[in-house]
Order: C-alpha cells, then sequence, then structure tokens
C-alpha cells in the first residue's frame, strides 16, 4: 500500500515540502526566537536554506526527473526565486503589516508557495514535455 501511495507525483511532492517546510520553520522559529530577527528576514534565510534540500529531493524522488541537472537547475533557481519572492511578499503582508502571529502567517505564505511551486515545477523545471518542446525549439531555431 505504502508503495502504491509513493507512486503518486503529489504525494511525494507534499512528502518532499514536509521535509522543506520544517528546515524552513526550523530555522524560522530558532532565528526569531533566539537571534530576535525580523520574521521576514528570518523566513527568506529559512526559505534559502530549505531550497537545497527541495531541489535534490524533487529532482530524485518527486518528479524521478531525468532531465540534466543544468537545466532542471537553473529552472528550479528561478521558480524558487519567485517562490522567495512570494513568501517574502506574503510574510511582509500578514506578519508585519497585518500583525498576524509569525508563525501563522508563515502557515498561510506556505500554502500560497506550495501551490505556485508544485505546479511551476512540474511543468517546468522537472516536467518531460516542458524541456523537450524547449529543446524541439533549439533546433527549429539552429
Amino acid at each position: 500500500m505504502v508503495s502504491s501511495v509513493l507512486e503518486n507525483k503529489f504525494v511525494r511532492f507534499l512528502i518532499v515540502g514536509g521535509i522543506a517546510t520544517l528546515i524552513q520553520y526550523s530555522a524560522l522559529i530558532w532565528t526569531v526566537e533566539r537571534w530576535h530577527w525580523n520574521a521576514v528576514l528570518a523566513s527568506s534565510f529559512g526559505y534559502v536554506l530549505s531550497a537545497s534540500a527541495n531541489y535534490l529531493l524533487n529532482y530524485y524522488f518527486t518528479f524521478r526527473s531525468d532531465n540534466q541537472h543544468g537545466v532542471a537547475a537553473i529552472r528550479f533557481a528561478i521558480v524558487a526565486g519567485a517562490g522567495f519572492a512570494l513568501n517574502a511578499l506574503l510574510m511582509e503582508l500578514l506578519a508585519v503589516m497585518l500583525h498576524f502571529p509569525y508563525v501563522l502567517a508563515q502557515v498561510l505564505a506556505t500554502v500560497g508557495t506550495l501551490i505556485w511551486n508544485y505546479w511551476a515545477n512540474s511543468k517546468w523545471s522537472f516536467g518531460r514535455r516542458a524541456l523537450q518542446s524547449g529543446s524541439d525549439a533549439q533546433r527549429r531555431t539552429v
């Protein structure tokens, strides 16, 4: 049964996201509570830390990509950069401007970035069709 559940790409994405979220939240709470960092900065720091683990786990486990790392890593970095900006924007809005507790603000920001990251990574960073169509386009221009 576990094997059949793990065949679902979205389930694997959620597992990897859970690990990345644990990394980000640990960094967030540690830096806010111990080092008294601003919640937006702390969340952004955690996002960057979790991105490396997220890339490797998504490449090998979630999407089981056979794309070259050079292409997939660049695309993942672009998606992660947009997710980073979305996360920081949501944290600024929720924690700073609307005065939500920083952990609740992070939970809501995580939902927003989860949707963006899954869609963009499955369609563009690690998707087979996306990279094949990109290479087809390159062949047509040569």
